[in-house]
């Protein structure tokens, strides 16, 4: 006896997604399904019982008693068949049904010849599967154990939608969980910054006004070094203190210069992001070289240029960035008649802060820094 009710109206996909939307499938077998099985085989007076979803590949068994198998393939599947149709389906002899007798569980080994399934069905109407019940003999079910088996099933989908809701708010819970630890990260991190932002700015109001002949002088060059670190903790600012792309460190400095009609630089190097702890120094680096470039170097001319290079190298230790500022077409450069604020910093501050090997070549054709540095393994606060 078969339901010959037309299904409601439903496509394949949406399906899927209902069925994988349970995060079900290949889970462990769990008492309250394994329950429902073993209940429903004992009044049916069946060997065999299951609670069968069906995949786009497969028919996997939730919980099963007499069958032996955690899945099938869909050729061997009853339930398929079964689950299009509405409410109970009910084949008295597989054998004698046109729809199943080809199907090699019922031709072949175990020889299946009674089926009985009560559809799986979300709330919206989507079937998923089937809890039904097999018997190696011709037979059929008393109204009682029709009626049993039905309500058996939608016990089953109670327990998915229970189960369900429970992983959802699991999963809730375990996202406010992290946005919590995220916070706290993110609060240290961002003391951690601000003090060493003060002590930056410190050192800088030292250092340049020991390098200052006059007021004005102070005034500019410590002007132009607070908005070269506010440029570089605003690339910080936008992932939380953690990583700034060097590229655009580089440009933030290079600007004035990127509409020019002739080419006054050129970035050469892969994508790479410098931790807050390297972000800093070295995006002071680049200000002080480019400066220096406006002031003296290539950048004094109409026909000099610079090149940034970098690229990433691995060491025992780990990976390192290898960084080679150089300097074209400008006046002759000669070796500096005295040590300013920009040549301390390039030659004993990156050193002793981020623990870099730092070559200056001031040859007459033009300016040559070059710099390698250890880059971190790590963030701090996680990305979202």
């Amino acid at each position: 006896m078969l339901n010959n009710n037309l299904p409601p109206v439903w496509k394949e996909s949406d399906r899927l997604a209902a069925l994988h939307s349970y995060r079900v499938l290949d889970t462990p077998p769990e008492p309250a399904f394994d329950n429902l099985v073993q209940l429903a085989a004992r009044t049916c007076q069946t060997p065999i019982a299951l609670i069968s979803l069906i995949d786009e590949h497969r028919q996997w068994f939730k919980a099963e008693t007499g069958l032996g198998l955690r899945e099938t393939s869909l050729d061997r599947s009853i339930c398929l068949g079964a689950m299009l149709l509405p409410g109970l389906t009910i084949v008295p002899d597989l054998q004698e049904d046109p729809r199943f007798a080809c199907n090699p569980l019922v031709g072949g080994e175990p020889h299946l010849r009674f089926y009985a399934g009560a559809v799986l069905r979300t709330p919206d109407g989507v079937p998923l599967g089937a809890l039904c019940v097999l018997d190696y003999v011709p037979r059929d079910l008393t109204d009682e154990q029709a009626s049993t088996l039905t309500m058996l099933s939608r016990q089953a989908m109670s327990v998915f939608e229970l189960r369900r809701a429970l992983a959802e708010r699991d999963e809730r819970l375990e996202a406010a969980r992290q946005i919590e630890r995220r916070q706290t990260l993110l609060v240290r991190e961002l003391h951690h910054r601000v003090k060493n932002t003060l002590a930056t700015v410190q050192a800088l109001v030292g250092a340049t006004g020991r390098s200052s002949g006059s007021f004005d002088e102070f005034y500019r060059s410590f002007s132009d070094r607070i908005s070269s670190l506010a440029k570089t903790h605003n690339l910080l600012t936008e992932d939380y203190w953690q990583t700034a792309p060097l590229r655009q460190i580089a440009l933030n400095e290079l600007k004035p210069f990127a509409e020019s009609r002739q080419p006054r630089f050129m970035l050469i190097g892969p994508s790479v992001e410098l931790s807050a702890d390297l972000a800093v120094p070295v995006g002071m680096a680049l200000h002080e070289l480019t400066t220096n470039a406006i002031r003296y170097g290539a950048l004094s001319t109409p026909a000099g240029y610079v090149r940034l290079q970098w690229h990433l190298g691995e060491t025992d230790d780990g990976r390192q960035l290898r960084l080679e500022w150089r300097e074209f077409g400008g006046p002759p450069v000669g070796q500096p008649q005295h040590r300013g604020f920009g040549s301390t910093l390039l030659q004993r501050v990156l050193p002793m802060q981020c623990n870099a090997k730092v070559e200056v070549e001031y040859h007459a054709e033009g300016l040559r820094f070059r710099m390698q540095v250890p880059l971190v393994k790590q963030r701090l606060v996680p990305a979202y």
